[in-house]
């Protein structure tokens, strides 16, 4: 079997599953609490938000699907940023595999084939702060 085939296999199956998803408005749990994404809260781009600098071992407590922070280098600034995933999880398109690296860097995966360009703008209301390096 060719090597790219299992990636492949993964990437489609995920689409498959999140179009499904989509359509059907099937999910894992109950979306009566869950927070609007930005785009759907009135002013949530004014909202004024408090980065701050984080040190690894802190983003390391928050690593599960009930609190999931990642770190995702930000290459357009050249910096590695710290996002609180939490209210994001069950709306992973690929399912669990965004807890792969919770609690640690998720780089390498974030900026894989699998996620379009648009996967920047979504993380961005997630963005809490710096890695204190």
């Amino acid at each position: 079997m060719a090597p790219w085939v299992l990636p492949v296999t993964l990437v489609v199956g995920g689409v498959l599953l999140a179009l499904i998803r989509l359509l059907t408005g099937m999910d894992k749990k109950s979306r009566k609490n869950k927070k609007a994404p930005a785009a759907a809260r009135p002013n949530a781009a004014a909202q004024p938000r408090s980065l701050r600098l984080i040190k690894r071992e802190e983003v390391a407590k928050h690593a599960s699907e009930t609190d999931l922070w990642l770190i995702i280098k930000n290459k357009a600034i050249d910096r590695m940023c710290v996002y609180d995933l939490t209210e994001y999880v069950e709306d992973h398109p690929g399912g669990e595999a965004i807890l792969t690296n919770a609690g640690g860097d998720a780089t390498e995966g974030f900026h894989g084939p699998q996620h379009p360009a648009s996967v920047h703008d979504l993380v961005r209301e997630y963005h809490i702060g710096y890695l204190d390096e």
